[in-house]
């Protein structure tokens, strides 16, 4: 009997030491599953700040890009704040990776060639804003930045490589792990069982954030898809066989035709009817290099059976060798625009026949009267309702003229870029110059209050810096001083004193100020009467040729100044004492 105890005994020591075996076993096991949770969720932490690297890089570009092309400040805010997002994703990174020298190095080489990258961009940049849009695009010829970016692109697929490598090996040895403890738990006792549903709650906890960074990672790589999706315009792209490269969902409701059937195809077997109605020559025309308008064609679409009249933007794609590669249309149906009008001239014709009416009623019966004020109320309301939808159709219309001016500007300017006789290009510059001063009236007005009138002097602020930047006047050289504060116009007398300015403010700075030689142009507008003003604009430059009378001149821009002022119903003095003085007095 005291043997068999002996044997009992030693069973259940041999048992508990099992179970404390198994337990170790499991011990083990279960905090080398936690650590290699605990690495693959760091590896994908950094795969995802390496997308999000990435896509930050790509919105500076993007930023950088638009304020390049359009010369508007507000695109490189995004640029600057895709820097400071780089930085932390870079700061995010080094600590991540802190325990792995050969990511740290390879990071290191990353870190420099974007400080690298983001300093071609910047240099770029200044570029622009020092001496324009063509200095810049003759830098960006040069492929500066195009290294660097290369090389990023290279080294951030060569990390993100070794940290799907890495993540392989852990997913592997997490297997092995799980495997090994539900094998110990099967086995084991209840406390194998505890182990078991504490991993089985954690795996579930590393799934669902699997799923979460999978989402993220799948997000980042739909960005420029949302971007074109989210157009209600209909965009398509085609490459120099015009088959098609790109359909948005805008085109799709527009021409009832899927993606799936569009991708790859050859645009006039997609769209037959183009080709009938000779709209093919548009797509020929693009890939010759020149930029397209078809405004108001009326079109009908098979696919739908929807007809109206539709406009279209074509507009060629240059790789980095200024090859054209393909082009892109933008559609955008404006058929219920041409029926606002129609039926907005045909209420206006309504309307003024029924007053001419009631004013008739109002001299044949005077018992009417009080019948005749409540129709005239009414009246009013329906006039009102059609001012109001007046106003935001001009603010349309004006938003649509100033957008389709800087279209004409910037057509000029890159037109420009092919002239090599100075006289012609000063002829482009300056067209472009009187193009950008009416464009500025119609930017003033959509964003003024009162669209029959604008503050003169925010309108001449603007112009004139746009000519200094223009004719790229240093002001320690060359200063403005002007007097004009409170001065309302309306759009006929503002663009006409705007042109006037824009004439004589360009003849001070061309030929005023000759050698690098200082001094001072001034613009003054001054009411002398009730409508009446003066406009005087004066310079201390070299002075105007004696023996040249300026109402004779060849200059083009001084015959536009004489004859902008007669239409102003103005007439035009020259002060030559020591200065070159032009007086203009006009009633407004």
């Amino acid at each position: 009997m005291f043997s068999e105890i002996k044997t009992i005994k030693a069973g259940l020591v041999f048992i508990l030491v099992l179970i404390i075996g198994m337990g170790i076993a499991s011990y083990r096991d279960i905090n080398e599953v936690f650590e290699a949770s605990e690495r693959r969720a760091n590896s994908y932490k950094v795969l995802n700040t390496i997308e999000d690297l990435v896509g930050q890089i790509a919105s500076a570009e993007e930023g950088q890009r638009n304020y390049l092309i359009t010369g508007d400040e507000t695109y490189l805010e995004r640029f600057y704040e895709s820097i400071n997002n780089v930085k932390i994703d870079i700061s995010n990174l080094k600590i991540r990776l802190k325990d792995d020298n050969g990511q740290i190095i390879k990071f290191n080489k990353l870190d420099s060639l974007i400080v690298a990258r983001f300093n071609s961009l910047q240099e770029t940049i200044n570029v622009r804003k020092k001496t324009g849009f063509q200095s810049a695009v003759e830098r960006l010829k040069l492929n500066i930045g195009k290294h660097y970016k290369d090389k990023i692109y290279e080294q951030t697929a060569g990390i993100k490589a070794d940290e799907y490598s890495l993540l392989q090996k852990r997913d592997q040895l997490l297997v092995v792990n799980v495997k090994n403890t539900f094998t110990t738990i099967i086995i084991g006792t209840l406390l194998s069982c505890i182990i078991f549903l504490t991993l089985f709650y954690i795996l579930n906890q590393e799934i669902g954030d699997r799923k979460k960074v999978e989402a993220a990672i799948r997000r980042e790589m739909e960005f420029s898809d949302r971007l074109l999706n989210s157009s209600i315009d209909g965009i398509l792209a085609f490459d120099c066989d015009c088959k098609i490269t790109l359909w948005n969902p805008g085109i799709e409701s527009i021409t009832g035709i899927g993606k799936s059937r569009t991708l790859g195809k050859y645009a006039f077997d997609v769209l037959p009817f183009l080709k009938e109605i000779g709209e093919d020559k548009y797509y020929y025309e693009t890939l010759k290099g020149n930029y397209v308008i078809a405004k108001d064609r009326w079109l009908f679409i098979p696919e739908t059976g929807k007809e109206g009249f539709f406009e279209a933007y074509y507009s060629p794609i240059f790789d980095i060798d200024q090859k054209v590669v393909g082009g892109i249309a933008i559609i955008r149906d404006c058929t219920q625009r041409k029926f606002n009008l129609t039926a907005l001239e045909k209420s206006k014709e309504e309307l003024e026949k029924r007053v001419i009416e009631r004013t008739a009623a109002l001299s044949k019966v005077n018992d009417d009267l009080r019948n005749e004020i409540a129709e005239r109320k009414k009246a009013e309301g329906k006039i009102n309702a059609s001012l109001h939808e007046k106003v935001v159709l001009l603010r349309e219309i004006h938003h649509r003229v100033k957008n389709n001016l800087q279209v004409i500007s910037s057509l000029l300017n890159l037109q420009s870029g092919y002239i090599e006789d100075k006289k012609s290009l000063e002829i482009f510059r300056e067209s472009q110059n009187r193009v950008r001063s009416m464009a500025l009236i119609h930017e003033k007005l959509y964003n003024s209050k009162e669209l029959n009138k604008i503050e003169f002097s925010e309108y001449i602020k603007s112009l004139t810096k746009d000519l200094f930047n223009s004719y790229n006047i240093d002001n320690d050289r060359i200063s403005l001083r002007s007097d004009f504060e409170g001065i309302y116009f309306e759009v006929d007398t503002a663009i006409l004193c705007g042109l006037i300015i824009n004439e004589l403010v360009s003849n001070s700075l061309k030929h005023a100020f000759p050698n690098g030689k200082k001094g001072e142009v001034f613009i003054g507008i001054n009411k002398i009467q009730d409508n009446k003003y003066v406009l005087i604009l004066k310079d201390n430059g070299i002075g105007f040729p004696q023996n040249l009378d300026f109402r004779k001149t060849e200059s083009l821009g001084l015959q536009l100044v004489i004859t902008l002022t007669e239409q102003l119903g103005g007439v035009i003095d020259l002060n030559r004492n020591g200065y070159t003085e032009f007086k203009i007095i006009f009633t407004s």
